[in-house]
Order: structure tokens, then C-alpha cells, then sequence
């Protein structure tokens, strides 16, 4: 994939932050960003404790094969990432082949928090969410970045840089799943033409947030002007 874009020059001053694309070393470090920012931008060991079991189901499947996606890297320190994939098929199967391995390690004892995790899990399968029509947005990402680098930029830049490496390959249209809790996340979006194509109360954080959340899904069409 093509480098990302330069950033923005508000960054402060000192050593200089880079958008690469993600090569397979980066998993560890995405995993870790994830979790440090995977409950509504907070560590996600409140809802699902076991930090291991968290990065193979919703990181891992992503690295199987080269991964889709950005970096914003200082220092050789990992602030955040977009990854994803040009369409849902590539991702569901990347996503079987991850099961053995995790259902393997899970058996061995391989994730001392599963238990933890499993009120989690089940909520999930219960209160499962909607997605866009895939022939129209085959593509769907997640951004993160680590709490003290938000507001420099970088957002914008990951997101310039994976838009641009989707119409690099012809990509029609994007899709992603976030919530009304996140806030800047969702103004990023708009900014970037992203619109709602759904919006629902969902309770699956609930036991751990005190609240239902609005459950968003958000697209973009490629190659015009957007929506």
C-alpha cells in the first residue's frame, strides 16, 4: 500500500509522527492499542478482561495474511491505527481460520480472564448488530489511537490514507460500526463525508456503561462526491 499523507503541521514540536502502512509485526502493538481504547475509547478490561482472548478475536484476523491498514508511529511507538479489509469476504474468512487456534488455546488454558469475558461475549451474540449492504459498502475499517494523541491530527490522516488506498483499488463504498459515545470519532467521520445509514438503541454495553448506547453504522460511497 502507498504511504499515507503528510500531517497536519499543528502537530508540537519534536520527533516526527509518520503514517506507514502496517506490516504483520505491527499485530502485537495493535492488539495493544485496542485495548487500551477498545470500551467507548478507554481500556476495555472493564467489559472483557482477558487482554489476549480480546486481541485474537478482534485484531488477529486482520494480520491473517498482509494487513489492510495504517500506522501513526513516533519513535517506534505505535499511536494508533486504521485497519480493515476492501471487502467482508476476505475478512470472514480470515476470521474461520483464526477459531482453531483460538478454540486450541482456549482449551490449554490459554486465557486465564475467559471467564470474565464470557458475560461479554454472550451479550454479543444476543445483541447482534446491522450492517450496510455489503455490495454497496464491501469495506469497513476501525481506528484507534491512544488517548494522549488524540486531537493532533492523526485521526485524519489514518483515515485520508485507508479512503485513498480504497479507491487505489476500486473499493465502491466503506462501511463502519461505532457508537453515539464516541463523540470525536463520529465528528471525524462526518467531516470526512462519512454518513448514518443506521441508528438503534442497543444494550449490549449496558451492564458496564449504566446505560443503552446508540449503536451507529456509518458509510461512504467512493469514487463521487460524497453523500
Amino acid at each position: 500500500m502507498p504511504t499515507g499523507p503528510q500531517l497536519p503541521p499543528r502537530l508540537p514540536p519534536g520527533e516526527a509522527v509518520t503514517v506507514r502502512a502496517l506490516r504483520a509485526a505491527d499485530f502485537a502493538e495493535v492488539a495493544r492499542v485496542a485495548y487500551a481504547t477498545g470500551f467507548f475509547g478507554a481500556p476495555a478490561t472493564r467489559s472483557f478482561p482477558d487482554r489476549g482472548l480480546f486481541g485474537d478475536l478482534w485484531v488477529r484476523p486482520y494480520f491473517v495474511g498482509a494487513p489492510f491498514g495504517f500506522a501513526a508511529e513516533r519513535g517506534g511507538e505505535l499511536l494508533g491505527y486504521v485497519v480493515g479489509t476492501p471487502d467482508w469476504g476476505t475478512y470472514r474468512r480470515a476470521f474461520a481460520r483464526t477459531l482453531p487456534g483460538i478454540l486450541a488455546r482456549a482449551l490449554r488454558g490459554g486465557y486465564p480472564a475467559l471467564p470474565g469475558s464470557l458475560p461479554y461475549l454472550l451479550r454479543l451474540v444476543r445483541y447482534t448488530g446491522l450492517h450496510a449492504p455489503e455490495a454497496q459498502y464491501p469495506a469497513h475499517l476501525h481506528l484507534n489511537l491512544l488517548p494522549e494523541s488524540r486531537g493532533l491530527g492523526l485521526g485524519g490522516a489514518l483515515l485520508d490514507a485507508y479512503l485513498g488506498a480504497l479507491r487505489a483499488r476500486g473499493v465502491p463504498g466503506l462501511q463502519l460500526s461505532t457508537t453515539r459515545e464516541n463523540r470525536s470519532a463520529v465528528a471525524l467521520y462526518e467531516r470526512r463525508g462519512l454518513t448514518v445509514w443506521s441508528a438503534r438503541e442497543s444494550a449490549l454495553w449496558q451492564p458496564w456503561l449504566g446505560r443503552p448506547a446508540i449503536h451507529l453504522v456509518m458509510t461512504r460511497r467512493l469514487g463521487g462526491p460524497p453523500e
